[in-house]
Order: C-alpha cells, then structure tokens, then sequence
C-alpha cells in the first residue's frame, strides 16, 4: 500500500502530480503541509503536527493527531511511522525540498529511516526524484536528465556503473569528495548501479526553468 505524505517544503507545480492516484492512497498531512494538500484540492486521512507551521485550528471533520512542539521525532517522522503502522510499504513525499534547509536535510535522513523499516521513500518533484538504495538496483531512463549519486553514513565500497554516460568500476565513495555527479543516460534506456556495502543516494535530476 502506498502512503503520501504532505510536507511543509516548497512545491513549484502543482500540476505534476495530477496522474498519481490519490484516492487509492494513503493520504497524511505534515502539519503546514497541508496547505499543498488544500491546494490541490484533495482531503488527507490523517493531520499529523504541532501547528508550528500550521495557523490556527485543523479543518474539521479530519482526523488529527496534535503533536507537542517540543519532540524528538519531526512531524514528518511521526508521519512516516504512521503510515508504516497503517501497513504501507511505499511512501511519497511531497513538498519535502525548499524552504527550511534544516527540514530540507532531515527529509533525506528518513529515506535512511525507511530502508531500516523495510519501506521505500522516495521525494518528487517537477525536478527533482531523490531515494535511498542499500543494494545493487536497475535504474531506468525518465524525464530528468542528470543521475547523480551520493553516499550516505558512510562510504560505499565496489560502486560500479554501467549504461550510463560515464561508466565506472569498483570504485569507493567518500562522503567528503563528490565523484559520482551529473551522469546523464547515453545510448542505453537502463543502466546497472552496484555496491558491495554502504547506502547510496540517488537523485534524478533536471534543470529549473525560468519563468
């Protein structure tokens, strides 16, 4: 089952998730998340938050569950484990980039977080895809153009390309050098990405257009 999330990030086009399936999801809202979810015209299941980015009362008629500002766990966190607990095993986040680079961060460190759960997160957005992998894995051409990968916790040893532009070997990365960014797709529609241990972040990327 899948879950999506709704966080309190930026979103630049609210059009580009109108061919996901809403209603066969599970739908949370991350406190100020929920003004995407208004905006788009859909009603979550679940208001989980603190109303710290949230002015004044929840709507009615929609299951909240109020958090205390002062926490461990982030909104979205206790999002996640709600979603989990409610047996998904596929999450979306949406509105999870821009705005707080703090919040920003703490996203990409809870696609660590799934993959201990057993649960694939993955950000999207018009430009940017972002997930975790903790083994080798198939990557297919899309719309984004730049494939970049970073590790995370750690370096990853035996990385190892092929299908893309640029091609590579048993390589190690370190997470204070940057050596695998900006591949782009070449010839071939998918490309094999291999490890032998660590956790891999992989970003889709394409350029901003200008208005």
């Amino acid at each position: 089952m899948r879950a999506i999330i709704f966080c309190g990030g930026d979103v630049s086009d609210y059009d580009f998730y109108n061919d996901i399936d809403f209603e066969g999801s599970y739908i949370i809202c991350a406190d100020g998340g929920l003004r995407h979810a208004q905006k788009m015209g859909i009603e979550p299941d679940l208001i989980i938050g603190d109303r710290d980015s949230w002015n004044g009362e929840y709507p009615d008629g929609i299951k909240t569950i109020v958090s205390p500002p002062e926490k461990d766990l982030t909104d979205t966190n206790l999002c996640i484990d709600n979603a989990i607990e409610h047996g998904c095993d596929e999450i979306i986040l949406i509105g999870a980039l821009g705005g707080r680079r703090d919040h920003e961060f703490s996203h990409i460190c809870l696609l660590a977080y799934g993959l201990k759960r057993n649960v694939r997160i993955k950000i999207s957005d018009r430009y940017n895809e972002v997930w975790m992998e903790d083994r080798p894995f198939t990557l297919k051409r899309g719309e984004r153009r730049y494939v970049s990968f970073f590790p995370f916790g750690g370096d990853v040893e035996g990385f190892s390309i092929k299908g893309l532009k640029y091609e590579t070997e048993n390589m190690r990365l370190v997470c204070d050098e940057v050596r695998a960014s900006s591949n782009e797709f070449a010839d071939s529609d998918t490309a094999e990405i291999s490890f032998k241990s660590g956790r891999l972040i992989v970003m889709l990327c394409s350029d901003r257009v200008s208005d």
